[in-house]
């Protein structure tokens, strides 16, 4: 199946901040979440052939199609992994640092188009939502028919700020006792049924597709070993798209944004890091956000490495 690229969101200004590395040439970057190529497409026209970039997807479907779009510049290398795995990736790449990393942290807008990825209601399909269908067993079926009912209040909860997390938990609990719940319309019935908010179904497939995918640690892994890759003057840029997901990010680069302290002396040891470039989070303009709507809770924090 082919796709279109979606549209990348804040396209210009994670470029414009990706791209002020204080490095001039010979640069390497990294597109984490390199989906069908949005961003990257952009930022390969903006290198040299001097520079180099690394596109890492999850998704193989995706990461075939990314290639098939961006063709086959010398420059560029596709990975299929997760980003958690990136100081792995680059020690087999054999680079040592990298001038930037974009993290797109939303979901390819293709994965909510394909009923039988199980991403959305929208239409029937099977309760998938894996990201790499080749490499776990942890589908959003095997979630709703094994977990505990406290364990899927827990998720619904932390991971979507459900407020109907026990009523929607208690319910699948019950209605699995009797039948198998395999498809989305299914699950949807039962959230809806149980919670009579209409939002309900959103938070829980978004809590549901977190939950396959342990989105919420390999962000808490990835991050890290980025900020360790980063060269002296190197971007940090990420998109989060909900306010658990932006949350994180904000606190795990809080760490390295503050200087560690002797815990007897309170003096400092270990420098800080990492500084923001911009006080505040970049937002999506009025005018993208009327032109593409998936960007209207994108949020775009840019650190350098100091």
């Amino acid at each position: 199946m082919v796709f279109e690229l979606h549209t990348p969101v804040l396209l210009e200004e994670s470029l414009n901040g990706l791209l002020a590395t204080e490095k001039a040439t010979g640069r390497v970057f990294v597109d984490a979440t390199l989906w069908l190529g949005g961003h990257s497409s952009h930022l390969l026209a903006r290198l040299t052939n001097e520079d180099r970039l690394i596109g890492i997807d999850r998704d193989p479907a995706n990461l075939k199609e990314a290639k098939i779009k961006l063709g086959n510049p010398s420059n560029f290398t596709a990975v299929h992994s997760s980003f958690a795995e990136l100081r792995n990736i680059l020690e087999t790449l054999d680079i040592q640092k990298i001038d930037g990393i974009l993290y797109d942290l939303g979901v390819s807008s293709v994965h909510y188009d394909q009923a039988d990825r199980g991403f959305s209601f929208r239409s029937d399909g099977p309760l998938d939502m894996r990201f790499d269908t080749s490499d776990t067993e942890k589908t959003a079926e095997k979630i709703v028919r094994t977990y505990s009912e406290h364990e899927l209040a827990t998720i619904f909860r932390d991971y979507a700020d459900e407020p109907k997390a026990y009523f929607i938990a208690k319910a699948i609990c019950e209605i699995r006792k009797t039948q198998p719940i395999t498809t989305t319309k299914q699950l949807q019935e039962i959230i809806e049924n149980s919670s009579f908010d209409k939002k309900s179904t959103l938070r829980v497939f978004q809590a549901l597709r977190i939950e396959a995918n342990d989105e919420f640690k390999h962000i808490e892994t990835s991050i890290p070993q980025a900020i360790e890759a980063l060269r002296p003057g190197g971007i940090l840029a990420i998109i989060t798209f909900h306010s658990i997901e932006d949350r994180i990010v904000k606190q795990l680069c809080k760490k390295f944004e503050t200087p560690e302290a002797d815990e007897i002396t309170g003096m400092p040891v270990t420098p800080a890091s990492l500084r923001k470039t911009t006080k505040k989070p970049i937002e999506p303009t009025s005018e993208e956000i009327a032109s593409n709507p998936r960007s209207r809770s994108a949020k775009l924090r840019i650190y350098k490495k100091i």
